[in-house]
Order: C-alpha cells, then sequence, then structure tokens
C-alpha cells in the first residue's frame, strides 16, 4: 500500500507545546522493516499485535516509531494526533494504561476499526528530560482484557522499555539536539517487583 508522505502542520499542542519533528512521516515509514523486525521478538507476548512509541525530547519535538505506521501517517495528516489524549499524556499519567477510548468517530476508525484492534492503550514513560509514549493494541476478542491487562501493566513497561532499548541508536540519529538516555538510567518495573513480564494472553 502506498502512502502520500506530504508536509504536516507542526503546531504545537498549546497546554504542552509538543511539535512534530519536520520529517515525522518520512522517519516512521523509513524504517517500518527495521522496527518490524524488532517487534518480532515482542509480537504476541501479552496478546499483544502492535506497538508504537512517540519519543518526546526536551525541547518538546515528537518522532515516532509505529509497527502499524498508517495510524500515526492519518493522526498526523489530518492533524488528529491534537485531539487524541495519547498524545497529550503528563506527569500525572505515568506509568499507568490510557485507554484509547475516543468520542472522535475518526480517531476510532483510524487507530482501532481499520486495523481490527479490539483494544489498545498507551503508556506515559518519563525518563530523564525526555517522555516516551508506547502504545500496544490487540486483536484478540476474548473476555477481560481491560482488567487483564491492568494486572500485567509492568509486563507491558517491560516490553516498552525493550522496544526503546532496541530503538535508541535509531532514535538518536533523528534527535540531534539531545541525546537520548540509556536504558540503564532507571530500572524496570518488573524486575523491581520481581515480576515475571513476559507471559503470553491465556484465552479461557
Amino acid at each position: 500500500m502506498m502512502y502520500e508522505l506530504k508536509q504536516v502542520d507542526c503546531s504545537p499542542i498549546k497546554e504542552h507545546q509538543i511539535k512534530l519533528h519536520p520529517e515525522v512521516i518520512e522517519i516512521l515509514f523509513e524504517n517500518r522493516r527495521y522496527i518490524k523486525s524488532v517487534f518480532s521478538n515482542l509480537k504476541g507476548l501479552h496478546g499483544i499485535t502492535h506497538m508504537g512509541m512517540a519519543c518526546i525530547d526536551p525541547s518538546q519535538e515528537l518522532i515516532a516509531f509505529s509497527t502499524t505506521p498508517n495510524i500515526e501517517h492519518n493522526l498526523f495528516n489530518q492533524h488528529l494526533w491534537l485531539e487524541d489524549h495519547c498524545f497529550n499524556l503528563d506527569i500525572e499519567d505515568k506509568n499507568s494504561l490510557s485507554w484509547w477510548d475516543y468520542q472522535n468517530e475518526k480517531i476510532e476508525q483510524f487507530k482501532l476499526l481499520n486495523n481490527r484492534f479490539t483494544i489498545g492503550m498507551t503508556i506515559y514513560r518519563p525518563i530523564g528530560d525526555f517522555g516516551f509514549m508506547y502504545s500496544f493494541a490487540t486483536d484478540e476478542k476474548v473476555k477481560g482484557l481491560r482488567q487483564y491487562y491492568t494486572e500485567n501493566l509492568f509486563g507491558l513497561i517491560d516490553m516498552g522499555d525493550y522496544f526503546y532499548k532496541s530503538l535508541r541508536e535509531l532514535y538518536s540519529r533523528y534527535s540531534l539536539k539531545h541525546v537520548p538516555p540509556e536504558l540503564n538510567e532507571f530500572n524496570s518495573k518488573a524486575t523491581g517487583l520481581n515480576i515475571r513480564p513476559f507471559l503470553r494472553l491465556v484465552r479461557r
């Protein structure tokens, strides 16, 4: 499938002054094969079939990586990311689940329905002066998904941390003003609490 790579409006969110990297769309698509190869080590863990990561540097510039780049492509090109609460999380939301619940039908269409995902969620992970938003989605059709992911929050955080560690060098090529933090600058939530992070979703 071909996507039109056009100039996107980098207008900031007023409250947090987040702005898009000038080449945010190109970055999404030129790295999709590598990102999918990284994700191949994680796919299926906790039933997850999609991962994305939005990286916000200390200058409040946003770069995104995604296994399903059409999601961010549509949100950025149609400026819907400005209305998406998952791009507008702050310190009060850190290390907790923000569900993909939308009254805006277009956002719901682009993020869930077009990709046949049953549920999606985003975790805001502040690391030093950077902010990382780990996004996950699944096409599982079993009952109790919200409870399951709530109970396995730290496993999802570990998945996101692995994703970030694997993509840090790639991200560094585009983060020219600031050096992305090393993984060893923070502790894994799951390891710290002696929780096994990688469990597949069990059908009941």
